[in-house]
C-alpha cells in the first residue's frame, strides 16, 4: 500500500543531506545519523520535508555549511527541523526562509555570522520573509552581524511579513556591530505577528552609533509576550534595550507574567 510518505536515511542510503533532498519525490522524512556535515542544504520548491536526527530529539547532527551565505536555504516549501545544530563557526547565516513554513524543534543555531560592507545586513541566526516560523525548545545563541559601514538588523531572528511563534526557547548573547544603526539583536520584526511564550531573551547587545531594541524590536507589528524573561540586554548609544516598539503600539501586549527588567540603558520604549 502506498502510504504517501518516504523515509530517507543519511548516510546509510544517501551520503549527504543534499543528496537526500535531491531524491525527494513527495513529502518525506530525512533521518540523519550523528556527525558533522560540511554542506549547504538547499530546499527550493521541494515537497514538504522533515529533517531529523536519528536520536529523536537528542542532538548530534551538526551542520557547519560549505560555501553558501546560508547553511540552510528554504524557499516555497515546508520544512521541519528536529534535533539539528547549525554552527557555521562565524562563516555564514544559519537559515534563510522565503515563502516557507519553517519549524524548529530542539534545535541549536549558534556561532553564525553575517558580515560585509553592504549598507544593510540582516539575520545571522534566521532571516525570514513572507513565511510562517515556529521555534520550540530551541536555542539561538552567539549569532552576530558585523556591518562596519552600514546598518544591522536581527541577530538571532529577522522576520519581515511573517507569522512567528517562539515557545520554550533561549535567545542569548546575540550581537550587532554596525557603523550606522542597529535594531533587534535578539528579535527583529517588521509587519509581522509574534507570539513569544515561556522563553528567555537575555544578554543580547547592540554596538552602533544608534540602536533600538537589543532584546526585541517590533516595527508595525503585533506581538503577544507571555511567561517570558527579557533581561540583561544592552543598547550602547541606544534606547528600548529590552523591548522597542515603533508604530502599532496598541498591537503589542506584554502580559503580567513577563519580566522586562535590568536592561541597559532602559527596559522598554513604545513610539508611534
Amino acid at each position: 500500500m502506498d502510504v504517501g510518505h518516504d523515509v530517507l536515511l543519511v548516510p546509510a542510503q544517501y551520503p549527504t543531506i543534499g543528496d537526500a533532498v535531491r531524491a525527494l519525490q513527495r513529502p518525506s522524512t530525512i533521518m540523519v545519523s550523528s556527525g558533522v556535515y560540511a554542506e549547504d542544504v538547499v530546499l527550493v520548491d521541494v515537497p514538504d520535508v522533515v529533517i531529523s536526527t536519528t536520536h529523536f530529539g537528542r542532538r548530534g547532527v551538526v551542520l557547519v555549511g560549505d560555501v553558501a551565505d546560508s547553511v540552510v536555504r528554504a524557499e516555497n516549501t515546508s520544512v521541519y527541523l528536529s534535533g539539528i545544530e547549525i554552527r557555521s563557526n562565524g562563516r555564514a547565516r544559519a537559515i534563510s526562509a522565503t515563502r516557507t513554513k519553517m519549524a524548529l524543534q530542539e534545535c541549536v543555531l549558534a556561532g553564525n555570522r553575517v558580515r560585509g560592507d553592504d549598507d544593510l545586513l540582516e539575520g545571522a541566526g534566521m532571516w525570514c520573509v513572507d513565511s510562517a516560523v515556529r521555534i520550540q525548545k530551541s536555542m539561538l545563541i552567539g549569532n552576530s552581524i558585523e556591518a562596519p559601514k552600514g546598518e544591522a538588523r536581527g541577530g538571532a531572528l529577522h522576520c519581515t511579513d511573517c507569522k512567528v511563534e517562539i515557545a520554550g526557547c533561549t535567545l542569548q548573547a546575540n550581537t550587532l556591530h554596525a557603523g550606522a544603526g542597529a535594531k533587534g539583536a535578539g528579535v527583529y520584526l517588521a509587519r509581522s505577528r509574534l507570539r513569544l511564550w515561556r522563553s528567555r531573551v537575555t544578554d543580547n547587545a547592540l554596538f552602533a552609533a544608534s540602536g533600538e531594541g537589543a532584546g526585541v524590536y517590533c516595527e508595525d507589528s503585533a506581538a503577544q509576550l507571555g511567561g517570558s524573561v527579557i533581561t540583561g540586554n544592552s543598547a550602547h548609544s541606544g534606547v528600548g534595550a529590552g523591548l522597542y516598539v515603533r508604530g502599532a503600539t496598541g498591537e503589542v501586549a506584554v502580559h503580567g507574567n513577563t519580566v522586562v527588567r535590568q536592561n541597559y540603558p532602559d527596559d522598554q520604549l513604545f513610539q508611534q
